[in-house]
């Protein structure tokens, strides 16, 4: 968790995100250096059968929270020397050893925060003592202050390294750690909800400025569960503020904060583990401290056992040193995810078969509009939940994720709106993993309404097609789209009709055009369309026959139509039936569609 800080007094280069309040934004600027991007149930359900009897993987550890966020490290006051290492372009934090995290530890779990200026970033965390991965922990915009929780394995000597792309402050609080066991343990295990469950959503209520709300866990978490996972989501911001998931008993405004917005009408989740206090009549709770007006939404993933659970091996924390798993960005990959779409994340064949859950840092990059991540076990119904949220096109937005994983198959993210998605794994839970119970197929990229731009290389000409009044927009030198045909998208007959003779006549010589001449028609949302010249028709100007002729070809075509000459029988000696002067008759030049691709 991290402190509340103002903004710097910049004006921002675009939308900030991330914003968090408080106090001065410090006395000193922490120049960084270069890095890699980058309903309820009983519980009764929700405690897994069985435990692992084999014997247990090198490294295996039971969590411990710590009652509050502890503050490691602070670039813009660096008070303690002693534990905080600035070097070239990074710092180094010693972790183990310290405010209760003992030197045995093998990893611990963290909020990173980074008061960002005039440049896109992000920071990545990595265990002292190995290569900076390429993954990364924290993603901001310029002029913006934002937070993510960190699981990550210590080095050796129990610190770890945090560095910075750009220009950036850099603060770090412990809330728990993990230490290492011998054999099964009863405290500090994994228990992951069978799916994950939202606890509460105040819509359509709104909590105020500077108020609390009390989340009731009763209904799934057990009585000695310790801390509990949750997604907490501020959604439709009133202002710039901070949200902040605190023990139910814990008095007085927080002074450190688990989930940052930087301004009105923000969507924003971040992963918290938080204690879950049980009160005198046996009722499990939490609360959400709101100092700006925000819907409040909270999904519970799992929770870690205490001291009088069962005895077992199973939800055990191996950490892991950071790879990045999924990269739908790179070549052989799915690209830039559509609306609706999921993607499977398999898991490092070491792993699989023994990982019952993972912890990883998923990251939504280059979004197509405001949407969110739902992340999963893969090949399993998708929850009624969601793990990472963003308010605008082109945003970049991580959050700290576990989520159980599948055999074979690893974990899935679903995709409410599109956008790219990195995974990068920080370590697993040891248990079964479950079987594979649904596939998913992906549904067609949604249809594109205009604006398009076509390009007929043969004509050298590029046009835009719009919608709406036809003359209007051709009569301004445009290509209108023929309203009620098709969309790019859809397997459907598209039609746009332009002028020959007037406002620039930029279908003049649409009669020079030639079977299997190629066309192309680019989206507003990045996609091209190719398509092959496939025949040509004359009609007179009759709606209902330009229409048919359009359709004249089977499949998904896209049509030219424009004025001609045509044949009239009361004259003759016409030199071309096809060239333009005559408002009589229409010439329509179909075109299949021979691929599209993303651009």
């Amino acid at each position: 968790m991290a402190d509340a800080i103002d903004l710097p007094s910049r004006p921002p280069a675009l939308e900030s995100r991330g914003g968090l309040d408080g106090a001065s934004i410090g006395r000193r600027r922490f120049i960084a250096g270069a890095g890699a991007l980058a309903g309820a149930a009983a519980v009764g359900q929700l405690v897994p059968a069985g435990s692992v009897s084999a014997a247990l993987p090198a490294g295996a550890s039971k969590f411990a929270i710590l009652p509050s966020a502890i503050r490691l490290a602070d670039t813009r006051e660096p008070w303690n020397y002693e534990y905080l290492t600035v070097g070239d372009g990074y710092i180094r934090v010693k972790v183990g050893g310290r405010n209760g995290v003992p030197a045995t530890a093998t990893a611990a779990v963290l909020t990173v925060t980074s008061v960002n200026f005039g440049s896109p970033n992000h920071v990545t965390c990595w265990p002292t003592g190995v290569a900076r991965p390429v993954v990364s922990s924290l993603n901001l915009d310029p002029w913006t202050n934002s937070a993510n929780m960190v699981t990550l394995k210590l080095g050796a000597d129990g610190s770890i390294d945090v560095q910075s792309l750009v220009s950036a402050h850099l603060i770090v609080d412990v809330l728990g750690y993990y230490e290492p066991v011998a054999d099964a343990s009863k405290e500090g295990r994994y228990i992951g909800l069978p799916t994950p469950l939202r606890a509460y959503d105040s819509r359509p209520a709104m909590p105020g400025n500077e108020s609390y709300t009390t989340v009731d866990l009763t209904a799934y978490v057990p009585p000695d569960a310790t801390s509990v996972v949750i997604n907490l989501t501020a959604a439709g911001s009133t202002a710039a503020g901070h949200f902040t998931a605190m023990p139910y008993d814990l008095a007085g405004p927080p002074k450190t904060s688990s989930l940052n917005v930087s301004g009105p009408g923000e969507n924003r989740a971040a992963g918290v583990t938080v204690p879950v206090t049980t009160d005198g009549g046996g009722r499990r709770r939490i609360k959400i401290y709101a100092h700006r007006a925000a819907f409040i939404i909270v999904d519970v993933f799992g929770y870690y056992t205490g001291p009088s659970s069962s005895l077992s091996q199973v939800g055990l924390f191996v950490p892991l040193t950071p790879e990045r798993i999924m990269d739908t960005r790179l070549p052989g990959q799915i690209g830039r995810m559509w609306p609706g779409w999921v993607v499977e994340v398999p898991i490092p064949a070491a792993i699989d078969g023994v990982a019952a859950a993972v912890a990883c840092n998923v990251t939504g990059v280059q979004s197509r509009a405001a949407g969110h991540l739902v992340v999963s076990a893969a090949r399993q119904p998708v929850p009624d939940s969601s793990n990472v949220n963003w308010s605008k096109a082109n945003a970049v937005v991580p959050n700290h994720v576990i989520t159980q994983v599948t055999k074979q198959y690893g974990l899935q993210v679903f995709n409410a709106f599109g956008s790219h998605v990195l995974v990068d794994l920080a370590g697993y839970f040891t248990g079964t993993p479950k079987l594979p119970s649904v596939i998913h197929t992906n549904p067609p990229p949604p249809a594109a309404p205009p604006n398009w731009i076509l390009r007929v290389p043969r004509l050298g000409l590029t046009s835009t097609v719009m919608a709406g009044n036809a003359k209007t927009i051709t009569d301004s030198g445009h290509t209108w789209h023929w309203t009620g045909t098709g969309y790019m998208g859809q397997a459907a007959h598209v039609a746009v009709f332009g002028h020959r003779t007037e406002a620039g006549g930029p279908y003049r010589y649409i009669d020079n055009m030639q079977n299997g001449d190629l066309i192309t028609v680019t989206t507003g949302d990045g996609r091209e369309y190719t398509y092959r010249m496939v025949g040509r028709y004359l009609t007179d100007a009759a709606t209902t026959n330009i229409l048919n002729a359009t359709r004249a070809n089977a499949g998904t075509t896209f049509s030219i139509v424009a004025c001609t000459v045509g044949h009239d029988r009361t004259k003759s000696g016409w030199p071309n039936i096809w060239a333009p002067t005559s408002l009589k008759y229409r010439i329509v030049v179909n075109f299949e569609l021979v691929s599209w691709r993303e651009i």
